[in-house]
């Protein structure tokens, strides 16, 4: 700038005052246009480092999304792996399963047809041991047999030598055979004889007693009425209706009527609450009591 005013004094030394004047304002303005050259400049310099620097600023944000995007890719990468793995180890585990699904379904089929076996095996050895105690059984029964049989023979082989060492005649033999029969029948028939007599003595040993009980005293009774329920032809006493709430009374004595007939007399052998049993005296029978006949005295 120094030497641009310098040039411009040094070209017109005998210029005027309004000349120099004219001079000085235009090396004023050329200075203004310079330093004017100079800002600009300053700018355009600023916006180039303005732009360096945005420049440097996105390629370091590029440089950071590239950094990024690798760690990222690393990482889809090693989750992929894992992915692929876990895959893998699915497959095998599934594998596997179907595998052990397939072992229990035949283990089970296995341990089924070993169950029904064994109930088979079971019921076979229950039945072989049924039909083994059975031919045990009949084996002992027929060994029982056996040795009865045989002791039988010896015993028939005995007597038939002592029935020879007699010398009496086979005919005798039998005839005294046919002789001990007819006793052994007429022994048994004594003895059902026997049972007879008996069943009878202690028949009439009952009428004995009651008859023996007849002569106690009589027991006088309530009025009172009613009917017979049961009769027993057989030992000839009757069930009558009337008992120990009614007043009855053991040894009491009561009519038996049909018809406003007399048909008997009974006396009270047993009393219970609301019926009797009495027995027929046979004195008094008219007739045969039945069922139905009024009770009174």
């Amino acid at each position: 700038m120094v030497s641009a005013v310098s040039s411009v004094s040094m070209s017109g030394a005998p210029w005027s005052v309004g000349s120099r004047k004219s001079a000085g304002n235009g090396a004023l303005t050329a200075g203004w246009a310079v330093l004017a050259s100079h800002g600009l400049a300053n700018k355009i310099v600023f916006a180039m480092l303005l732009k360096v620097s945005l420049i440097i600023a996105i390629l370091a944000s590029i440089g950071t999304l590239v950094l990024s995007h690798l760690q990222v890719a690393e990482k889809v990468r090693i989750v992929q792996d894992d992915l692929q793995n876990t895959r893998t180890e699915l497959e095998a585990s599934q594998k596997e399963a179907s595998d052990a699904k397939r072992d229990f379904r035949k283990a089970k089929e296995e341990g089924e047809k070993l169950a029904k076996e064994l109930t088979e095996t079971q019921s076979n050895l229950e039945s072989a041991m049924s039909n083994w105690k059975t031919q045990q059984d009949r084996a002992d029964k027929l060994e029982g047999a056996n040795k009865q049989l045989t002791t039988d023979l010896v015993d028939t082989t005995r007597d038939l030598a002592a029935w020879k060492n007699l010398n009496i005649p086979l005919d005798q033999i039998r005839s005294r055979l046919a002789d001990a029969d007819s006793i052994k029948a007429a022994n048994e028939a004594l003895t059902e004889e026997k049972k007879l007599m008996a069943r009878k003595i202690a028949d009439q040993q009952r009428r004995l007693d009651l008859y023996e009980r007849d002569k106690e005293a009589v027991v006088v009774l309530p009025p009172m009425k009613g009917e017979v329920l049961a009769v027993d032809p057989q030992w000839d006493f009757v069930i009558i209706n009337l008992g120990e709430n009614q007043g009855v009374k053991e040894r009491g004595e009561l009519l038996v009527s049909r018809d406003g007939k007399l048909v008997a007399k009974i006396r009270v052998a047993r009393v219970e609450a609301d019926r009797s049993i009495a027995n027929v005296l046979p004195e008094w029978k008219q007739a045969d009591v039945s069922q139905g006949d009024m009770v009174l005295n």
